[in-house]
């Protein structure tokens, strides 16, 4: 009796952790799918050129600080202290931004309040450590016929062609001229200011005037990034393509898209700045090489 019933015993617990073990698995094909989006082949008609761009699977927001404290926490237990003194944020990159943005000293980068907002304050060095190590702990479906994936920052003329999510034409990833829709809601995170606010420079570039001693344009409530899936996503499901945080790149030493410091004419498309090290208002996302068939996982809606 005794036997039969550790027999059982065993029997159960075995079943038991199988299922647990599935759900693990499901739960991560249904995070992967929540997190990142296909985008399809097709060319890339910019700057008076057209180029082939091949297909990839893309971030749909920014890293988060969630991630980053993931990764980070993985160093730690590793004990891997060279990787982790260059991935560390320098929080008091925020102190740089304005004097409303002290707060975020202390907070932004490990209050929960902000787990999935962008992380910001790190070098591109750091992004790209943190590709390798997220295609070393990344595992596809590799059951349902899945490839293991090699993630990295995607190239400029990638993430243009990304950010205009399939259309052609368009300053911003939404395709209109305009930052706010017809209700009057912003189409992303930027700096809003009046005309008071706007001036020239010795080289006759617009430029926005900070008139008040917090550094910040009269008007302007934008002291901070936003959530990383924040706003509409556009055509290829992608989030805050514009704004919120300029964009490190794999090929060039600049960042794009513009971010919440920057007014709507600096967040288009085709907006980038120079790269000048871990700042407030610098984020990145990843993509990975990857063809339809390589992803199962991820089901394209079929067009009617």
């Amino acid at each position: 009796m005794k036997t039969i019933f550790t027999l059982a015993l065993g029997g159960f617990i075995s079943l038991a952790l199988l299922s647990f073990s599935q759900n693990i698995t499901r739960n991560k094909y249904k995070a992967l799918n929540n997190g990142y989006t296909f985008v399809p082949s097709g060319k890339l008609e910019w700057n008076g050129e057209s180029k082939s761009i091949n297909s990839f699977i893309m971030m749909k927001g920014e890293i988060t600080n969630f991630h980053w404290m993931e990764f980070l926490s993985d160093l730690r237990v590793k004990g891997d202290t060279e990787k982790l003194a260059i991935c560390l944020v320098d929080s008091n990159k925020w102190n740089t931004a304005s004097s409303f943005n002290n707060k975020y000293v202390d907070f932004y980068h490990s209050h929960p309040a902000y787990r999935d907002f962008p992380v910001v304050n790190i070098t591109k060095e750091a992004a790209e450590l943190y590709c390798e190590w997220l295609s070393d702990h990344f595992m596809p479906n590799l059951e349902g016929g899945g490839k293991k994936l090699k993630f990295r920052l995607a190239t400029h003329d990638e993430w243009i062609y990304a950010a205009k999510g399939g259309l052609t034409m368009g300053a911003y990833s939404w395709g209109g001229p305009y930052l706010t829709n017809k209700e009057g809601s912003q189409l992303a995170n930027y700096v809003r200011f009046g005309a008071e606010n706007i001036s020239r420079d010795s080289t006759g570039k617009l430029v926005v005037v900070r008139n008040d001693a917090g550094g910040v344009a009269s008007g302007d409530f934008v002291d901070v990034t936003a959530p990383s899936q924040s706003y509409w996503p556009n055509g290829y499901g992608l989030y805050n393509m514009n704004g919120n945080v300029a964009e490190l790149v794999a090929d060039k030493d600049i960042v794009v898209g513009g971010s919440w410091k920057d007014p709507g004419y600096d967040v288009r498309n085709e907006s980038f700045n120079p790269y000048e090290g871990a700042a407030p208002n610098v984020g990145f996302r990843v993509i990975a090489n990857a063809q339809g068939s390589d992803v199962p996982w991820m089901k394209m809606k079929k067009k009617k």
